[in-house]
């Protein structure tokens, strides 16, 4: 199965975006498509980094396909959920990791097809500014 003609569509350009004004903070956004194994699979990537005032924003999606010939559907299991989240007070880091793995069965060409997937998000935040808890008020009596 050649995957480039698949639902996901086939191009390997780099696409970059950019979008500013006013309201929104300056944002660069990289979308990336490539084909794997001669075509079995495909690999889609977003790459969005934006700078506000608070903080530096990175986020990374990517979504990987793999398309291999099955000769029978073997029992659908649930998809493996794997969740980070990490803060590191000292550089002001703040890290979220969320990935997805599983697979289904399509009937392609009257043959039916195994397609593994890994959907991965990964969010990075830098704060430009410590945060501090909000002032105490002091009553006198």
């Amino acid at each position: 199965m050649d995957f480039n003609d698949a639902v996901l569509g086939s191009h390997n350009e780099h696409a970059p975006l950019f979008a500013s004004s006013k309201e929104s903070p300056m944002r660069d956004i990289l979308h990336k498509t490539t084909a794997i194994l001669q075509g079995r699979g495909k690999v889609i990537t977003l790459r969005e980094h934006a700078e506000e005032k608070e903080c530096i924003t990175d986020v990374r999606k990517n979504f990987i396909y793999l398309a291999t010939e099955a000769l029978s559907e073997e029992k659908q299991s649930i998809p493996q959920v794997h969740i980070k989240k990490s803060f590191d007070s000292d550089s002001r880091d703040e890290k979220f990791s969320f990935r997805v793995k599983g697979f289904f069965y399509v009937n392609h060409s009257r043959r039916l097809m195994k397609v593994d997937y890994c959907h991965t998000l990964r969010i990075k935040l830098h704060w430009k500014v410590k945060a501090s808890s909000p002032k105490k008020t002091v009553t006198m009596a």
